[in-house]
């Protein structure tokens, strides 16, 4: 996926359910910027986005962003660690996708999540993908 066009195709092709949710807003090498705009079922009590949602934002960002390295669609996530830094509002989400070491076996990067803007940062996730085995 060399270009934000391609990855929008194979969203749409591979993750048809899915694929609307996402804008791909910006894709390069070992980085990614997708937007998320939460529907009222995103949401959870005290009229904020539900952690799940973030997670799902998370991982497409830094997925795309490991596409754009190796597009083999069967790295898969083995790991996220998430820190929760404030209640984000109801906006969009924006979540910026960095990788920070690929190996032969195993993809690590961290994916800031922000709310309304790239100004208000409300989540971290540290990523860990892991990649097929080529024989």
């Amino acid at each position: 996926m060399k270009n934000v066009e391609d990855l929008k195709a194979y969203f749409e092709k591979i993750f048809f359910q899915k694929a609307s949710r996402f804008e791909f807003l910006e894709i390069d090498d070992g980085h990614s910027l997708v937007k998320l705009s939460p529907k009222e079922e995103d949401l959870r009590p005290g009229d904020t986005v539900s952690g799940p949602v973030m997670f799902e934002i998370a991982d497409c960002a830094f997925y795309a962003a490991v596409l754009f390295k190796d597009p083999d669609p069967m790295s898969v996530t083995v790991n996220c660690s998430m820190n929760f830094f404030r209640r984000p509002n109801v906006s969009d989400l924006f979540a910026s996708a960095t990788i920070l070491k690929f190996g032969q076996k195993l993809v690590v990067g961290e994916v800031t999540i922000y709310s309304g803007s790239l100004e208000n940062s409300v989540a971290q996730a540290m990523m860990t993908y892991a990649r097929p085995v080529k024989k």
